[in-house]
Protein backbone atom coordinates (compact mmCIF):
# COMPACT_ATOMS: atom_id res chain seq x y z
CA UNK A 1 0.00 0.00 0.00
CA UNK A 2 1.79 3.03 -1.30
CA UNK A 3 1.32 6.21 0.76
CA UNK A 4 -2.11 5.58 2.22
CA UNK A 5 -4.47 8.54 2.34
CA UNK A 6 -6.60 9.05 5.44
CA UNK A 7 -8.95 11.66 6.77
CA UNK A 8 -6.88 13.33 9.48
CA UNK A 9 -9.87 14.92 11.11
CA UNK A 10 -11.52 11.53 11.58
CA UNK A 11 -8.33 10.06 13.03
CA UNK A 12 -7.95 12.92 15.49
CA UNK A 13 -11.54 12.66 16.62
CA UNK A 14 -11.30 8.91 17.10
CA UNK A 15 -7.97 9.18 18.88
CA UNK A 16 -9.21 11.85 21.30
CA UNK A 17 -11.53 10.21 23.79
CA UNK A 18 -12.08 13.03 26.24
CA UNK A 19 -11.65 12.69 29.95
CA UNK A 20 -15.26 13.63 30.52
CA UNK A 21 -16.39 10.39 28.88
CA UNK A 22 -15.03 8.45 31.83
CA UNK A 23 -15.71 10.98 34.55
CA UNK A 24 -18.62 9.01 35.95
CA UNK A 25 -16.44 5.92 36.34
CA UNK A 26 -13.96 7.69 38.65
CA UNK A 27 -14.44 8.57 42.30
CA UNK A 28 -11.37 10.71 42.88
CA UNK A 29 -11.80 13.74 45.13
CA UNK A 30 -8.68 15.83 45.65
CA UNK A 31 -10.57 18.43 47.62
CA UNK A 32 -9.68 21.32 45.32
CA UNK A 33 -5.96 20.54 45.36
CA UNK A 34 -3.79 22.50 42.90
CA UNK A 35 -1.68 20.25 40.64
CA UNK A 36 1.21 22.10 38.97
CA UNK A 37 2.44 20.54 35.74
CA UNK A 38 5.85 21.31 34.21
CA UNK A 39 6.63 19.82 30.80
CA UNK A 40 8.81 20.50 27.82
CA UNK A 41 6.21 18.57 25.76
CA UNK A 42 4.00 21.63 25.49
CA UNK A 43 2.57 20.61 22.12
CA UNK A 44 1.93 16.89 22.73
CA UNK A 45 -1.69 16.37 23.76
CA UNK A 46 -4.19 13.53 23.28
CA UNK A 47 -6.41 15.73 21.11
CA UNK A 48 -4.39 15.66 17.90
CA UNK A 49 -1.00 15.49 16.24
CA UNK A 50 2.02 17.11 17.81
CA UNK A 51 1.81 20.87 17.32
CA UNK A 52 -1.96 21.02 16.98
CA UNK A 53 -2.45 22.17 20.57
CA UNK A 54 -0.40 23.78 23.33
CA UNK A 55 -0.89 23.14 27.05
CA UNK A 56 0.45 26.60 27.90
CA UNK A 57 -1.70 28.37 25.30
CA UNK A 58 -4.84 26.22 25.14
CA UNK A 59 -7.65 26.87 22.71
CA UNK A 60 -11.29 26.26 23.64
CA UNK A 61 -11.15 22.52 22.95
CA UNK A 62 -8.03 21.91 25.04
CA UNK A 63 -9.41 24.14 27.79
CA UNK A 64 -12.52 21.95 27.84
CA UNK A 65 -10.38 18.84 28.14
CA UNK A 66 -8.42 20.28 31.08
CA UNK A 67 -11.67 21.41 32.70
CA UNK A 68 -13.11 17.91 32.39
CA UNK A 69 -10.07 16.45 34.17
CA UNK A 70 -10.34 19.07 36.90
CA UNK A 71 -13.97 18.17 37.46
CA UNK A 72 -13.20 14.45 37.44
CA UNK A 73 -10.68 14.83 40.26
CA UNK A 74 -12.05 17.94 42.00
CA UNK A 75 -8.73 19.71 41.54
CA UNK A 76 -7.20 22.73 39.85
CA UNK A 77 -4.53 22.19 37.16
CA UNK A 78 -1.86 24.77 36.43
CA UNK A 79 0.82 24.49 33.75
CA UNK A 80 3.95 26.19 35.07
CA UNK A 81 7.54 26.90 34.02
CA UNK A 82 7.39 26.45 30.25
CA UNK A 83 10.84 25.39 29.13
CA UNK A 84 13.29 22.54 29.03
CA UNK A 85 13.38 19.52 31.32
CA UNK A 86 16.99 20.34 32.21
CA UNK A 87 16.06 23.83 33.40
CA UNK A 88 13.23 22.28 35.43
CA UNK A 89 15.63 19.80 37.02
CA UNK A 90 17.98 22.59 38.05
CA UNK A 91 15.09 24.61 39.45
CA UNK A 92 13.97 21.57 41.42
CA UNK A 93 17.44 21.20 42.90
CA UNK A 94 17.50 24.86 43.93
CA UNK A 95 13.94 24.79 45.23
CA UNK A 96 14.40 21.77 47.50
CA UNK A 97 17.40 23.42 49.13
CA UNK A 98 15.39 26.61 49.62
CA UNK A 99 12.28 24.86 50.85
CA UNK A 100 10.25 25.81 47.76
CA UNK A 101 7.87 23.60 45.77
CA UNK A 102 7.78 24.84 42.17
CA UNK A 103 5.86 21.95 40.54
CA UNK A 104 4.25 18.58 41.28
CA UNK A 105 5.19 16.75 38.09
CA UNK A 106 7.61 16.96 35.17
CA UNK A 107 8.89 14.90 32.25
CA UNK A 108 12.57 13.98 32.16
CA UNK A 109 15.15 11.86 30.40
CA UNK A 110 18.92 11.90 31.05
CA UNK A 111 18.78 13.76 34.39
CA UNK A 112 16.66 11.09 36.09
CA UNK A 113 19.58 9.22 37.75
CA UNK A 114 21.09 12.31 39.37
CA UNK A 115 17.74 13.51 40.71
CA UNK A 116 17.02 10.04 42.09
CA UNK A 117 20.44 9.56 43.69
CA UNK A 118 20.33 13.02 45.25
CA UNK A 119 16.94 12.28 46.80
CA UNK A 120 15.08 14.99 44.88
CA UNK A 121 12.39 12.73 43.40
CA UNK A 122 10.26 9.99 44.86
CA UNK A 123 10.75 6.24 44.46
CA UNK A 124 7.53 4.90 43.01
CA UNK A 125 7.63 1.12 43.41
CA UNK A 126 5.15 1.14 46.29
CA UNK A 127 3.13 3.96 44.74
CA UNK A 128 2.60 2.27 41.38
CA UNK A 129 2.39 -1.34 42.49
CA UNK A 130 3.00 -4.40 40.31
CA UNK A 131 -0.16 -4.04 38.20
CA UNK A 132 0.10 -0.36 37.25
CA UNK A 133 1.01 -1.00 33.63
CA UNK A 134 -1.75 -3.53 33.07
CA UNK A 135 -3.97 -0.53 32.28
CA UNK A 136 -1.63 0.78 29.54
CA UNK A 137 -1.58 -0.12 25.86
CA UNK A 138 0.91 -3.01 25.56
CA UNK A 139 3.48 -1.00 23.59
CA UNK A 140 3.79 1.56 26.40
CA UNK A 141 4.08 -0.80 29.35
CA UNK A 142 7.32 -0.30 31.26
CA UNK A 143 7.63 -3.56 33.16
CA UNK A 144 11.00 -4.76 34.46
CA UNK A 145 14.14 -2.74 35.07
CA UNK A 146 15.36 -2.09 31.50
CA UNK A 147 12.67 0.45 30.73
CA UNK A 148 14.23 3.86 31.39
CA UNK A 149 12.27 4.38 34.60
CA UNK A 150 14.62 2.77 37.12
CA UNK A 151 17.83 3.75 38.86
CA UNK A 152 19.85 1.18 40.84
CA UNK A 153 16.93 -1.22 40.80
CA UNK A 154 14.30 1.25 42.07
CA UNK A 155 11.53 2.85 40.02
CA UNK A 156 11.55 6.65 39.85
CA UNK A 157 9.73 7.32 36.60
CA UNK A 158 6.52 6.26 34.89
CA UNK A 159 5.07 6.37 31.40
CA UNK A 160 3.46 9.79 31.11
CA UNK A 161 3.19 10.56 27.39
CA UNK A 162 2.13 7.60 25.23
CA UNK A 163 3.45 9.77 22.43
CA UNK A 164 6.09 7.84 20.60
CA UNK A 165 6.96 4.17 20.59
CA UNK A 166 10.32 5.00 19.12
CA UNK A 167 12.05 1.67 18.66
CA UNK A 168 14.83 1.80 16.09
CA UNK A 169 14.41 -0.21 12.91
CA UNK A 170 16.25 -0.79 9.68
CA UNK A 171 14.90 1.09 6.67
CA UNK A 172 15.79 -0.57 3.39
CA UNK A 173 15.55 0.84 -0.11
CA UNK A 174 13.29 -1.70 -1.80
CA UNK A 175 13.75 -0.12 -5.21
CA UNK A 176 17.55 -0.24 -4.98
CA UNK A 177 17.45 -3.87 -3.85
CA UNK A 178 15.29 -4.69 -6.85
CA UNK A 179 17.61 -2.84 -9.24
CA UNK A 180 20.57 -4.79 -7.86
CA UNK A 181 18.73 -8.10 -8.15
CA UNK A 182 18.82 -8.72 -4.39
CA UNK A 183 16.26 -10.74 -2.51
CA UNK A 184 13.58 -8.95 -0.51
CA UNK A 185 14.47 -8.59 3.15
CA UNK A 186 10.89 -9.49 3.99
CA UNK A 187 11.37 -12.92 2.41
CA UNK A 188 14.66 -13.40 4.27
CA UNK A 189 12.96 -12.41 7.52
CA UNK A 190 10.04 -14.74 6.90
CA UNK A 191 12.45 -17.69 6.61
CA UNK A 192 14.05 -16.79 9.95
CA UNK A 193 17.36 -15.89 8.26
CA UNK A 194 17.56 -12.16 9.08
CA UNK A 195 20.91 -12.38 10.87
CA UNK A 196 24.10 -10.36 11.00
CA UNK A 197 25.60 -12.64 8.36
CA UNK A 198 22.77 -11.99 5.93
CA UNK A 199 22.87 -8.27 6.74
CA UNK A 200 26.60 -8.20 5.91
CA UNK A 201 26.01 -10.15 2.71
CA UNK A 202 23.50 -7.57 1.54
CA UNK A 203 25.69 -4.65 2.59
CA UNK A 204 28.62 -5.93 0.54
CA UNK A 205 26.41 -6.66 -2.47
CA UNK A 206 25.05 -3.10 -2.45
CA UNK A 207 28.43 -1.37 -2.15
CA UNK A 208 29.99 -0.50 -5.51
CA UNK A 209 31.51 2.08 -7.80
CA UNK A 210 28.69 2.86 -10.19
CA UNK A 211 30.48 5.42 -12.39
CA UNK A 212 33.83 3.70 -12.81
CA UNK A 213 36.00 6.36 -11.17
CA UNK A 214 37.48 3.91 -8.69
CA UNK A 215 35.57 5.29 -5.68
CA UNK A 216 32.50 3.79 -4.06
CA UNK A 217 29.41 5.94 -4.58
CA UNK A 218 26.77 3.40 -3.53
CA UNK A 219 26.91 1.80 -0.11
CA UNK A 220 25.35 -0.90 1.97
CA UNK A 221 24.64 1.14 5.11
CA UNK A 222 24.43 4.89 5.69
CA UNK A 223 25.52 5.87 9.21
CA UNK A 224 22.67 8.15 10.25
CA UNK A 225 23.35 8.34 14.01
CA UNK A 226 26.57 6.58 14.99
CA UNK A 227 25.86 6.76 18.72
CA UNK A 228 22.53 5.01 18.31
CA UNK A 229 23.79 2.50 15.76
CA UNK A 230 26.27 1.22 18.34
CA UNK A 231 23.32 0.71 20.69
CA UNK A 232 21.21 -0.91 17.95
CA UNK A 233 23.87 -3.50 17.29
CA UNK A 234 24.70 -4.15 20.95
CA UNK A 235 21.03 -4.77 21.68
CA UNK A 236 20.65 -7.03 18.66
CA UNK A 237 23.42 -9.21 20.11
CA UNK A 238 21.99 -9.41 23.62
CA UNK A 239 24.74 -7.25 25.15
CA UNK A 240 24.59 -5.63 28.59
CA UNK A 241 27.07 -3.02 29.75
CA UNK A 242 27.08 -3.58 33.49
CA UNK A 243 26.47 -6.48 35.88
CA UNK A 244 26.25 -7.09 39.61
CA UNK A 245 29.33 -8.92 40.89
CA UNK A 246 29.55 -11.54 43.64
CA UNK A 247 29.79 -8.79 46.26
CA UNK A 248 26.64 -7.03 45.12
CA UNK A 249 28.55 -4.20 43.44
CA UNK A 250 27.46 -2.83 40.06
CA UNK A 251 30.43 -3.07 37.70
CA UNK A 252 30.98 -2.30 34.04
CA UNK A 253 31.25 -5.38 31.83
CA UNK A 254 32.47 -4.04 28.50
CA UNK A 255 34.74 -7.01 27.83
CA UNK A 256 31.80 -9.42 27.72
CA UNK A 257 31.80 -11.57 24.55
CA UNK A 258 28.58 -9.98 23.28
CA UNK A 259 30.18 -6.51 23.35
CA UNK A 260 33.52 -7.50 21.78
CA UNK A 261 31.76 -9.54 19.10
CA UNK A 262 29.62 -6.51 18.20
CA UNK A 263 32.63 -4.24 17.90
CA UNK A 264 34.52 -6.72 15.74
CA UNK A 265 31.56 -7.05 13.39
CA UNK A 266 30.97 -3.32 12.99
CA UNK A 267 34.68 -2.57 12.67
CA UNK A 268 35.07 -4.90 9.69
CA UNK A 269 32.08 -3.48 7.81
CA UNK A 270 33.36 0.04 8.40
CA UNK A 271 36.93 -0.83 7.38
CA UNK A 272 35.65 -2.37 4.15
CA UNK A 273 33.67 0.77 3.32
CA UNK A 274 30.25 -0.83 3.20
CA UNK A 275 28.98 1.02 6.31
CA UNK A 276 29.99 4.66 6.34
CA UNK A 277 29.05 8.24 7.15
CA UNK A 278 29.27 11.49 5.23
CA UNK A 279 26.93 10.31 2.48
CA UNK A 280 23.33 10.96 1.52
CA UNK A 281 20.71 8.50 2.69
CA UNK A 282 19.78 7.86 -0.90
CA UNK A 283 23.30 6.56 -1.59
CA UNK A 284 22.79 3.51 0.63
CA UNK A 285 20.49 0.55 0.65
CA UNK A 286 20.00 0.37 4.44
CA UNK A 287 19.72 2.86 7.30
CA UNK A 288 19.15 2.35 11.05
CA UNK A 289 16.54 4.85 12.19
CA UNK A 290 13.54 5.44 14.46
CA UNK A 291 10.55 3.68 12.92
CA UNK A 292 8.29 6.73 12.89
CA UNK A 293 10.91 8.63 10.85
CA UNK A 294 9.29 7.15 7.77
CA UNK A 295 7.44 10.49 7.56
CA UNK A 296 10.78 12.19 6.75
CA UNK A 297 10.57 13.72 3.25
CA UNK A 298 13.67 11.82 2.11
CA UNK A 299 11.59 8.64 2.16
CA UNK A 300 8.61 10.25 0.46
CA UNK A 301 9.78 12.66 -2.22
CA UNK A 302 12.08 10.49 -4.33
CA UNK A 303 11.13 7.77 -6.80
CA UNK A 304 12.28 4.89 -4.58
CA UNK A 305 10.14 2.93 -2.15
CA UNK A 306 11.43 2.15 1.34
CA UNK A 307 10.57 -0.72 3.63
CA UNK A 308 10.77 -1.04 7.41
CA UNK A 309 12.11 -4.16 9.11
CA UNK A 310 13.51 -4.98 12.58
CA UNK A 311 17.31 -4.94 12.88
CA UNK A 312 19.19 -8.14 12.04
CA UNK A 313 19.95 -10.33 15.03
CA UNK A 314 23.45 -11.29 16.16
CA UNK A 315 24.72 -14.70 17.29
CA UNK A 316 23.93 -13.95 20.96
CA UNK A 317 20.53 -12.40 20.26
CA UNK A 318 17.92 -12.35 23.00
CA UNK A 319 15.20 -11.26 20.61
CA UNK A 320 15.42 -7.57 21.54
CA UNK A 321 15.22 -4.18 19.85
CA UNK A 322 16.52 -0.77 20.92
CA UNK A 323 13.52 0.91 22.57
CA UNK A 324 15.27 4.30 22.27
CA UNK A 325 12.72 6.62 23.96
CA UNK A 326 13.85 7.49 27.51
CA UNK A 327 11.19 10.03 28.46
CA UNK A 328 9.35 9.37 31.71
CA UNK A 329 7.39 11.37 34.24
CA UNK A 330 8.57 11.95 37.80
CA UNK A 331 7.22 13.27 41.09
CA UNK A 332 9.34 15.62 43.28
CA UNK A 333 10.20 14.42 46.77
CA UNK A 334 8.02 16.98 48.54
CA UNK A 335 4.75 16.02 46.82
CA UNK A 336 2.13 14.42 49.06
CA UNK A 337 -0.14 11.65 47.78
CA UNK A 338 1.87 11.15 44.57
CA UNK A 339 -0.60 8.63 43.13
CA UNK A 340 -3.19 11.39 42.88
CA UNK A 341 -0.82 13.42 40.73
CA UNK A 342 0.00 10.38 38.59
CA UNK A 343 -3.69 9.78 37.94
CA UNK A 344 -4.30 13.42 37.00
CA UNK A 345 -1.36 13.29 34.57
CA UNK A 346 -2.64 10.00 33.15
CA UNK A 347 -6.04 11.57 32.53
CA UNK A 348 -4.57 14.71 30.97
CA UNK A 349 -2.42 12.81 28.48
CA UNK A 350 -4.88 9.88 28.33
CA UNK A 351 -2.16 7.30 28.77
CA UNK A 352 -4.10 4.41 30.28
CA UNK A 353 -7.50 2.97 31.03
CA UNK A 354 -10.08 4.18 31.92
CA UNK A 355 -8.97 7.40 30.21
CA UNK A 356 -8.60 5.58 26.89
CA UNK A 357 -10.83 2.94 25.37
CA UNK A 358 -10.22 -0.53 23.98
CA UNK A 359 -6.48 -1.24 23.59
CA UNK A 360 -6.70 -2.70 20.10
CA UNK A 361 -8.79 0.17 18.80
CA UNK A 362 -6.53 2.70 20.51
CA UNK A 363 -3.40 1.25 18.92
CA UNK A 364 -4.94 1.18 15.46
CA UNK A 365 -5.87 4.83 15.83
CA UNK A 366 -2.40 5.65 17.18
CA UNK A 367 -0.54 4.05 14.27
CA UNK A 368 -2.94 5.39 11.65
CA UNK A 369 -1.11 8.72 12.01
CA UNK A 370 1.73 7.13 10.04
CA UNK A 371 -0.36 5.12 7.61
CA UNK A 372 -0.02 7.68 4.84
CA UNK A 373 3.79 7.43 4.90
CA UNK A 374 4.46 3.69 4.83
CA UNK A 375 5.07 2.06 1.49
CA UNK A 376 3.83 -1.45 2.16
CA UNK A 377 1.77 -3.55 4.54
CA UNK A 378 4.82 -5.29 6.00
CA UNK A 379 6.27 -1.97 7.13
CA UNK A 380 3.03 -1.00 8.83
CA UNK A 381 2.79 -4.33 10.64
CA UNK A 382 6.39 -4.16 11.84
CA UNK A 383 5.84 -0.61 13.11
CA UNK A 384 2.93 -1.85 15.18
CA UNK A 385 4.75 -4.95 16.40
CA UNK A 386 8.44 -5.58 15.70
CA UNK A 387 8.21 -9.08 17.13
CA UNK A 388 11.11 -8.21 19.46
CA UNK A 389 11.25 -7.00 23.07
CA UNK A 390 12.07 -3.27 23.35
CA UNK A 391 14.84 -2.62 25.91
CA UNK A 392 16.84 0.43 26.90
CA UNK A 393 20.54 -0.43 26.84
CA UNK A 394 22.45 1.48 28.13
CA UNK A 395 20.33 2.05 31.22
CA UNK A 396 19.61 5.63 32.27
CA UNK A 397 22.62 5.78 34.58
CA UNK A 398 24.90 4.00 32.09
CA UNK A 399 23.76 6.43 29.41
CA UNK A 400 24.43 9.44 31.63
CA UNK A 401 27.91 8.26 32.55
CA UNK A 402 29.10 6.97 29.17
CA UNK A 403 27.65 9.75 27.04
CA UNK A 404 27.54 12.70 29.41
CA UNK A 405 30.13 12.46 32.17
CA UNK A 406 33.02 10.29 31.00
CA UNK A 407 36.06 11.57 29.15
CA UNK A 408 36.61 10.12 26.62
CA UNK A 409 32.92 9.62 25.98
CA UNK A 410 30.82 7.04 24.15
CA UNK A 411 31.20 8.48 20.66
CA UNK A 412 34.94 8.98 21.02
CA UNK A 413 35.69 5.49 22.34
CA UNK A 414 33.47 3.60 19.92
CA UNK A 415 34.63 5.86 17.11
CA UNK A 416 38.22 4.81 17.85
CA UNK A 417 37.18 1.17 17.65
CA UNK A 418 34.73 1.09 14.75
CA UNK A 419 35.96 3.93 12.55
CA UNK A 420 39.68 3.99 13.33
CA UNK A 421 40.31 0.29 13.82
CA UNK A 422 41.50 0.33 17.44
CA UNK A 423 41.49 -2.94 19.36
CA UNK A 424 38.07 -3.42 21.02
CA UNK A 425 39.56 -5.34 23.94
CA UNK A 426 42.39 -2.97 24.82
CA UNK A 427 40.37 0.19 24.18
CA UNK A 428 37.41 -0.89 26.30
CA UNK A 429 39.70 -2.25 29.02
CA UNK A 430 41.28 1.19 29.29
CA UNK A 431 37.89 2.91 29.38
CA UNK A 432 36.26 0.72 32.02
CA UNK A 433 38.13 2.20 35.03
CA UNK A 434 37.06 5.71 33.96
CA UNK A 435 33.42 4.64 33.86
CA UNK A 436 33.69 2.61 37.06
CA UNK A 437 35.07 5.54 39.05
CA UNK A 438 32.09 7.69 38.07
CA UNK A 439 29.61 4.90 38.77
CA UNK A 440 31.12 4.18 42.20
CA UNK A 441 30.91 7.84 43.15
CA UNK A 442 27.31 8.19 41.98
CA UNK A 443 26.09 5.04 43.73
CA UNK A 444 28.32 5.45 46.79
CA UNK A 445 29.67 1.94 46.43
Amino acid sequence: MKRHSILLFVVIMLFALTASAVAEEQKWDLGGRVIRIQTRWRDVTPLGARGDYNWFEPDARLQAHVKAVEEMFNCKIEFVMPGSHLAAAEELRRAVLAGDQPFDFSHITESLPELAIDGLIQPLDDVLGPDFYDDFPPMFRRYGTENGATVAGKTYGFEALNYSAESRYLFWNKSLFEREGLESLYDIYARGEWTWDKFAEMAYALTKDTDGDGVYDQFGVCANSFRDEIIDMLVSNGARLTKVDENGKVVWDLLAPEVIETMDFMQKLWADGVWTDGIEKTQAGMIFVIGTSIIDPVYQEGPDEWGIIPPPQGPHSKGEINGFSRWVGYIPVYVENPREVIEVVSALWQTKQPYIGDFETWEEQYWSRFLWAVHDEESYNFLKDPGLEPVLVPSQIEFLIALGKASPNWNQVFGQIVKEGASPTSTLAAWEPVLQGILDEMLGQ
